[in-house]
């Protein structure tokens, strides 16, 4: 290792291969299990981890320590319970979906490429074998024809780019690069990448796109930006570029992405996605020629550091202080990207600032329905984001979906409003479930026992004013239940956010007949924070409260407004 940064990494990365030597079963008469890695939070083998053969191959050649080539291999006996008859690689032993093959055949790919010399020449066989199998899957099966999100395109011009390049397979190629150029016409008028929704050019009565902030950063533009390296394409690998700083836009100071409005923000872990790859490979190696990447790459490393507890890495900052178990899916997926960097080698970057350390006061993105404001320390989203992603509702109705301040983190960090479990083997369910409140702060009611929000308005209205002072939103909304229908009578209620470097303000109101029933929520992650009521009442004790996704601990105080309906408060922050 020729840098500090590189060191680091091989530590994380060891760290990481450790703990998934650990979690390895060793039951030689079972063939379904042998050689599986077990959840500790699932009680389960997650399909998709045999992708780790790679990172395991790589911590064999950089430490000398066998063990995690043997580990390895093992892993890839157990990957083939998951063949299908096809060639695809199924995604669970009991899940149909084989799109995952894209990411299992880019992992057995770098594995042979980077470290096939730690196999036996059996084993090289017998891995290649089953790498042009895969392949040959992707090519026949996913394609433009084959429903799915533009994440496993993007994956699949990657995979079969490398495949077409190991095989001399100019029809790989050509998929290949018919996949890409689709990803790259699916791009907003801000740089955004679209399409994580079905269909993935849909869009929502507001006009907004389906974008996933975490997907988009640990999937899509990661594999788009490989197989523009891959192929030699200078243009596409420009283009890249320029949607990466897009990109960048959404990444915090303290080197989270901002998923708070992300389609699929149930899967939010503040450090990404929890089922996705990474950013780390692309970021390092744009970082070669671009400062301002290999600072996004060096703090987003630091924070993969900052939540890894007993070896693996967390679905978010508090877990390990909520004591909550850890899902081996986060480190076995991450590994990948780690290992490819740290086999690409990284210099000490030179310090460089990001978009998000100096910002515009307001920024819309119309996209997104969405207002990110900024003063001082303190960073903010109010969204308005009617584009739906079924069972997995985000925030909309003009509430924070993000409230971030320098000496606190982030102190609201909303991600999916409701409990269900869109994806159940790919989600945790907190130890203490009873805690896991809605984490959005809003306005709502409740009438004949059921709940209404103004988080769950889709048709809310907002618009924003830049002040000598700092950024305001108003917003105009009614109270709805989680269907998106509207409370029986005046449902109607306002809402007003004023952004200052010292505070932020929140004032609203709701009709007189609903004064007595109404309450705005504010969750509030950490201890850092302090809030004035200047209007209205404090209801009882704030209730603790951790949410999954992000990962946060936090408390909920409930505020009560006058008789009149109205209520008005501050939040500051203890520095």
């Amino acid at each position: 290792m020729n840098t500090k940064t590189e060191r680091r990494m091989l530590a994380l990365l060891t760290e990481w291969c450790s703990a998934l030597l650990r979690l390895q079963l060793d039951l030689p008469a079972d063939e379904r299990l042998h050689g599986g890695l077990l959840c500790p939070a699932c009680g389960m083998i997650h399909g998709r981890c045999h992708e780790a053969v790679y990172p395991l191959l790589c911590a064999a050649a950089h430490t000398g320590n066998m063990a995690f080539r043997d580990a390895a291999v093992r892993l890839f006996r157990w990957g083939l319970n998951l063949r299908s008859a096809d060639g695809g690689s199924r995604n669970d032993l009991k899940s149909d979906w084989k799109g995952v093959t894209a990411f299992a055949a880019i992992a057995l790919h770098d594995a042979l490429k980077n470290h096939g010399s730690l196999l036996t020449e059996a084993q090289r066989t017998e891995w290649e074998t089953r790498l042009a199998e895969m392949s040959e899957w992707l090519h026949q099966n996913l394609t433009l024809q084959t429903p799915a999100y533009l994440n496993y395109y993007a994956a699949n011009a990657c995979a079969l780019a490398l495949a077409g390049t190991c095989f001399s397979r100019s029809d790989y190629l050509e998929t290949a690069q018919t996949l890409a150029a689709y990803c790259l016409g699916h791009v907003s008028e801000n740089g955004l990448i679209y399409g994580e929704g079905r269909p993935n050019d849909a869009v929502s009565p507001k006009g907004c796109r389906a974008v996933d902030f975490g997907y988009n950063a640990e999937e899509t533009l990661p594999a788009l930006t490989r197989y523009a390296s891959v192929t030699g394409n200078g243009q596409m690998l420009a283009r890249c570029r320029a949607l990466w700083r897009a990109q960048l836009e959404w990444m915090l100071p303290d080197g989270a992405w901002d998923n708070s409005v992300g389609t699929r923000s149930f899967k939010w872990t503040y450090w990404g996605s929890r089922t996705a790859d990474g950013c780390l490979a692309e970021l390092f190696a744009l970082g070669k020629d671009d400062p301002v990447f290999a600072e996004a790459a060096m703090r987003h490393f630091n924070l993969l550091e900052r939540c890894t507890h007993g070896g693996l890495l967390t679905g978010g900052p508090d877990y390990a202080r909520n004591g909550e178990p850890v899902c081996v899916h986060h480190t076995f997926c991450h590994a990948k990207a780690l290992a490819a960097a740290l086999d690409a080698g990284a210099a000490e970057p030179a310090r460089a600032t990001l978009p998000g350390d100096d910002p515009e006061s307001i920024r819309y993105y119309p996209e997104l329905d969405v207002y990110r404001l900024a003063a001082g320390g303190w960073r903010m989203d109010v969204s308005g984001y009617d584009f739906v992603y079924p069972g997995a509702a985000h925030a909309t109705g003009g509430s924070i979906s993000l409230l971030w301040h320098k000496a606190a983190g982030a102190l609201v960090a909303v991600g999916q409003v409701d409990d269900n479990l869109k994806e159940p083997h790919n989600q945790q369910l907190p130890v203490r479930p009873e805690q896991n409140r809605c984490a959005c702060p809003r306005l709502e009611a409740v009438w004949q026992g059921k709940s209404y929000g103004q988080h769950s308005c889709a048709v809310a209205r907002m618009t924003a004013e830049e002040r000598p002072d700092g950024a305001e939103v108003q917003v105009k909304a009614v109270l709805c239940d989680k269907s998106g229908a509207a409370l029986p009578g005046n449902g109607a209620c306002s809402l007003e956010y004023r952004l200052t470097p010292a505070s932020l303000t929140v004032s609203g109101s709701v009709s007189p007949a609903l004064a007595g029933r109404a309450q705005f929520v504010l969750p509030l992650n950490g201890d850092k924070a302090e809030i004035e009521i200047m209007r209205g009442s404090l209801c009882g004790e704030p209730a603790a409260f951790f949410r999954a996704a992000p990962g946060f601990l936090g408390k909920e105080y409930r505020i009560a407004p006058d008789a009149g309906g109205r209520f008005c408060l501050s939040v500051r922050v203890r520095e």
